[in-house]
């Protein structure tokens, strides 16, 4: 079997389409893998460490342009899926699957002229401008929210979940076993925090927790608190804790984040699809701050639906001060009760065999 993955762009457009590889690697250890994407994305840097084929087209967005940009990427977007055409046509493909983001829509179109069967995912709640003119071309499209159907031909739409990576998920075994034994509550368990703004920080949520320490020093020492900054703000963060004599485990990047869940009882960061995946298969409670420049605010639209579900709190970005956020990690960690209800109802959206779904469904599909 050859299969195409096309898109990437950002972290939660890339990884989903990797841990969709992973699956459909350990299945058939012979098939063929090729990713497509764009030049200057995420995905240049990190598919060839997965071993994976690259190739890349030139694109840029159509949305938010007009005028000569717009005619220009309108014509970036026409070549890429004359080179689309001409990559399928060699490669000759099984099956295409596009993952979001401008790189997605050419190779995806290029399928469809060809009569290769073709799928797509969509991570977010709010489907991006892509994926909906993409929805109207593809075989199957399988969905992470289920707010997200009534965008798409209900016939092709399948609720799935987002795909997560193996090693996430053998962590989750793991964490999954340790839940179990933590029902007893040790005395000498330390309420653990785990902050991250997404792999390159987030100095908003950065700055909001530093504050927020100064309304907890009551509850500090019963804390471990696990903090990602991003490269840009480590040592502003570092020098802040150390004036106030604060213990926390500092990171300017977290490797390996399948141990930091495992840990955590509390997650703050961003409403990206591929962390409230992540977080709701470990069933964890959390407290999400949707970055407020995502294409369409769809990161709130994420938040909100978690909120709603009751398995999670949103802050906007607009609210967020460092008393508003240590008010609700107070709320979490003084009231057992709450946690463990926020926690069991995470667990109920989260859906750590998507990968799995996603890969029945497509190799059915290709009969």
């Amino acid at each position: 079997m050859k299969l195409v993955m096309a898109g990437g762009g950002t972290g939660g457009h890339l990884f989903p389409a990797l841990a969709l590889a992973e699956e459909f690697k350990l299945r058939e250890p012979d098939v063929e893998i090729l990713f497509v994407g764009g030049r200057g994305g995420l995905e240049e840097k990190v598919v060839p460490k997965y071993g994976y084929q690259l190739t890349l087209l030139s694109v840029s967005g159509v949305k938010r342009t007009r005028g000569l940009k717009r005619l220009a990427a309108l014509y970036k977007a026409f070549m890429a899926t004359i080179k689309a055409v001409g990559i399928l046509r060699r490669e000759r493909p099984d099956g295409v699957i596009g993952s979001g983001s401008y790189s997605s829509a050419p190779v995806v179109f290029a399928a469809r002229l060809l009569g290769i069967k073709t799928a797509i995912l969509e991570q977010n709640a709010l489907p991006g401008l892509t994926n909906k003119v993409s929805g109207k071309l593809v075989t199957r499209i399988y969905i992470a929210f289920e707010q997200a159907r009534q965008y798409f031909p209900p016939m092709r739409t399948v609720l799935t979940g987002n795909p997560i990576r193996r090693d996430i998920l053998k962590q989750l075994e793991l964490h999954t076993k340790r839940d179990a034994k933590r029902v007893e509550k040790k005395k000498d368990h330390r309420f653990t925090i785990l902050v991250f703004g997404g792999s390159q920080g987030a100095t908003a949520i950065n700055t909001a927790f530093v504050d927020a320490a100064e309304y907890l020093t009551d509850l500090w020492d019963g804390f471990r608190v696990i903090h990602q900054t991003g490269e840009q703000g480590y040592e502003q963060v570092a020098e802040a804790y150390r004036r106030k004599k604060l213990k926390v485990e500092v990171h300017r990047f977290i490797e390996n984040m399948a141990d930091a869940y495992g840990a955590a009882d509390l997650v703050i960061c961003r409403a990206g699809a591929t962390s409230i995946a992540e977080i709701t298969a470990f069933g964890l409670a959390s407290i999400l701050v949707p970055y407020p420049y995502a294409s369409d605010n769809h990161q709130e639209v994420n938040g909100r639906c978690v909120e709603e579900a009751g398995a999670a709190v949103m802050i906007r970005q607009d609210r967020l001060t460092g008393r508003v956020l240590a008010d609700a990690v107070r709320s979490f960690c003084s009231d057992p009760e709450r946690l463990a209800s926020v926690r069991e109802k995470a667990a109920g959206l989260g859906r750590p065999e998507a990968a799995e779904r996603i890969a029945d469904d497509f190799v059915s599909l290709l009969g």
